[in-house]
């Protein structure tokens, strides 16, 4: 069936564009300070992108010591832990929508923890990266989820910071989270 693999590989990328949304939400403060310069933000952006391909290999590297322990119930472990990252999305999109999730980075050391926060996400998911769960693209997927993010939070810095853009991202991390759900109910059948 070449159309339900084609189907998959559309929902691949939907995935990571969602799992990687994050970083636009968390760059949309970046620019508001405006001491920090273009290179700066640029700078912390590629540090988040690269904490979420980081965070998506190394919870690839744990799932595979252990993840084969549950194949038999692979498709309940996918469902469960797209739960998971969708509940953690739902609760991030309170935040945003009250302002409690605008970071302003002042040292090195903040953007190190920033990316290690908004990986939790990505760390989850590489726990299903296994040929039974939910692979994505294999191999090459945390260079996928570095290169959207990276795209995210070019897009977060370089648009102008307003109230509504809380609201924009609060409706699209919303939409993001439902996607995650949808795609491991797709992974389902």
């Amino acid at each position: 069936m070449p159309w339900a693999r084609l189907y998959v590989y559309k929902m691949n990328y939907v995935f990571v564009i969602a799992l990687t949304f994050c970083v636009c939400s968390a760059s949309t403060a970046f620019n508001i300070n405006q001491k920090n310069g273009w290179w700066r933000n640029l700078l912390s952006v590629l540090a988040l992108a690269a904490g979420q391909g980081l965070l998506y290999w190394l919870g690839s590297l744990l799932g595979g010591a252990f993840m084969h322990l549950f194949e038999k119930y692979s498709k309940i472990v996918v469902i469960i832990l797209c739960f998971m990252i969708t509940f953690r999305m739902v609760m991030d999109t309170l935040k945003i929508k009250n302002g409690k999730n605008l970071f302003f980075i002042d040292k090195p050391k903040q953007i190190i923890i920033l990316a290690i926060a908004l990986g939790i996400n990505a760390l989850i998911a590489g726990l299903i990266a296994g040929e039974a769960f939910l692979p994505l693209f294999g191999k090459t997927t945390p260079l996928y989820i570095f290169g959207i993010a990276l795209i995210w939070g070019l897009i977060g810095i370089s648009t102008k910071f307003t109230p509504a853009k809380l609201l924009v991202n609060s409706l699209l991390n919303v939409l993001a989270a439902l996607a995650v759900l949808a795609t491991g109910l797709v992974a389902i059948f």
